[in-house]
């Protein structure tokens, strides 16, 4: 993966992973949903210069974090600004008690997790430095994700850490060049979506994933037609004496503690859904080729777990399935998950994830700076109380035991539900590892789950819809909107009727045509407005209705319907 000979400055091509948050921005803007918090505690001397310094000179080194995301005519591009756009924010809090020094660092930083960022502003790491005390401190990053994952954290905190040292010293910071940047891999992967192996990963995909319904648990209310973001969380405990019978079963049946956890979260899913066929997502690092390793970037994939769990089996074969299902996801994980979305267009609303809507990770504890002369390290959570899926478990192995959270949509789920869901899946756990070889029906739903039951097959009539009488255009809007999916497309629309995505519309697409019909309008035209109206005549009314107001011919825009909208 050669670095190119680019101009500075010059903008680049987003990767999938990244065209993919810069869309759901521009869909739902103002949202501080993919911001990466990460604050650490520094008790001891700390040299403010050196700090700066080496944080500053990680920006350097990495285009991402001083770049900026600008809409081209041939669609987004990246830019990367000077390193003078990064300034950190110092707060002195040291002539306020501690108590309520304390506090209001908390709320500092509660603040700044909650403000989201401007895509096309530089930079997409913002830091504060919060003086609580003469030798006790709390820093504070926030990246937005499309610049970092969870590899990132670890290679930034490294980085910041031999910078650090260096400064205290007086030394010059000397880290190793870095081979390429994270433009080159977003080039890369470009390249690389048209080759055989990649085309031979996606049919594999296409043919696993066929006729997928995902997972999804009982609620506590009706899903919005809107996805909101409020979250919450509960915590979670696998004490250390159930880890090592985790540990135990895992080694004999060749397994890692991933895959033992998540067959028996499946389990519990499949007995709460009343489906045999359980699908979860989970994250993987993405970084498949060796000069990527040390970059900071968003990398990480998505990759869709799916586990036939018919047939009453026992729980070494549920081991069986999911390690086999892994392996091979794992095999086929170059395919990003943006690719995946538009090839397999899973029709969806706005209230929902695409593919399933229930996340599972295994995590490493989190990334620490180290080494930092004359100060103590420890790690400062921070509260999150966004959700992206219904219900997100992570765990850390921390090597006696497991902990973590399990993270909920607040629209969907009570405190209380969740909370039972966590205790059931630890007492199931406890069951399944006790005696794997019992078939899984044997085992009584923990008390106090929710479950469901598959929903009766309501017989087909057999006989279709009557066929769409296509018209041609009325309104000098239609006309525009015509004249501009044929542009896009490259497909003329047969009349008003037409659907954009059945035309081979998606995302990407979908932003062109409203920012091309924004500019002809003069108009600011969201793109939400084409998934609740993908039709020629739906969004033609959607933009009159959009002129009316900005005319100010009206006292307030049409409000947009609840009810599906196409996948995004």
């Amino acid at each position: 993966m050669p670095g190119p000979d680019r101009r500075a400055h010059a903008p680049t091509l987003l990767s999938f992973a990244q065209q993919r948050l810069w869309f759901l921005d521009r869909l739902r803007p103002g949202r501080p949903d993919h911001n990466v918090p990460t604050a650490v505690r520094l008790r001891g001397r700390l040299d403010e210069g050196a700090l700066t310094r080496a944080l500053t000179e990680v920006v350097r080194r990495h285009e991402v974090l001083r770049g900026r995301i600008v809409d081209t005519e041939d669609g987004p591009r990246h830019v990367a600004e000077p390193v003078e756009t990064f300034v950190p924010t110092i707060t002195d809090l040291t002539h306020t008690p501690a108590e309520q020094a304390w506090q209001r660092a908390r709320e500092l930083a509660a603040a700044d997790l909650a403000t989201p960022f401007d895509l096309g502003t530089a930079p997409m790491l913002r830091a504060r430095l919060i003086r609580i005390a003469p030798d006790d401190h709390l820093l504070l990053l926030v990246i937005h994700h499309i610049a970092c994952d969870g590899w990132s954290l670890s290679v930034l905190w490294q980085e910041f850490s031999a910078g650090y040292g260096a400064a205290v010293d007086g030394r010059p910071i000397a880290l190793a060049d870095l081979p390429v940047q994270y433009a080159d891999f977003a080039d890369w992967q470009r390249s690389h979506q048209a080759g055989t192996a990649m085309l031979d990963q996606l049919a594999y995909w296409r043919e696993h994933l066929a006729d997928l319904s995902p997972s999804v648990l009982p609620t506590d209310r009706t899903r919005p037609a809107v996805w909101s973001g409020r979250g919450d969380q509960v915590e979670i405990e696998i004490p250390a004496e159930l880890a090592e019978r985790i540990r135990a079963l895992g080694r004999t049946h060749e397994v890692t503690s991933f895959m033992t956890l998540l067959a028996a979260f499946q389990v519990l899913l499949a007995r709460c859904t009343g489906q045999a066929d359980v699908t979860v997502g989970t994250p993987i690092s993405g970084r498949t080729r060796i000069e990527v390793e040390p970059l900071v970037g968003f990398f990480v994939n998505t990759l869709v777990l799916r586990t036939d769990l018919s047939g009453d089996p026992g729980f070494t074969d549920v081991l069986a399935r999911v390690r086999r299902g892994a392996v091979e996801a794992y095999a086929h994980q170059d395919v990003p998950f943006e690719r995946l979305v538009q090839e397999l267009r899973p029709e969806r609303d706005l209230g929902q994830h695409p593919l399933f809507t229930v996340m599972f990770q295994l995590e490493d504890p989190p990334a620490l700076p180290s080494g930092l002369p004359g100060l103590e390290v420890s790690d400062h959570q921070m509260p999150n109380d966004v959700a992206k899926f219904d219900i997100e478990v992570s765990m850390t192995d921390g090597g006696d035991r497991f902990t973590g959270v399990i993270r909920y949509a607040a629209d969907l789920f009570d405190r209380d539900t969740v909370r039972q869901l966590s205790e059931g899946y630890r007492a199931l756990l406890d069951q399944l590892v006790d005696s794997p070889e019992r078939p899984i029906s044997a085992w009584e739903t923990p008390p106090g789950l929710r479950v469901s039951r598959p929903a009766p097959a309501t017989p087909g009539s057999g006989t279709g819809p009557e066929p769409a009488t296509e018209s041609g255009p009325a309104t000098e809007t239609e006309l525009l909107v015509l004249e501009t999916w044929a542009e896009v497309l490259g497909v003329t629309p047969d009349g008003v009727d037409s659907d954009f995505f059945e035309l081979g519309g998606h995302s990407l697409l979908a932003s062109k045509v409203m920012s091309r019909l924004g500019r002809a309008l003069d108009l600011e035209l969201p793109v939400a407005l084409l998934f609740y109206h993908p039709t020629v005549a739906e969004l033609a009314d959607g933009i009159d209705a959009a002129l009316l107001a900005d005319l100010g011919a009206a006292a307030e825009a049409e409000p947009l319907p609840a009810g599906k909208a196409r996948h995004p």
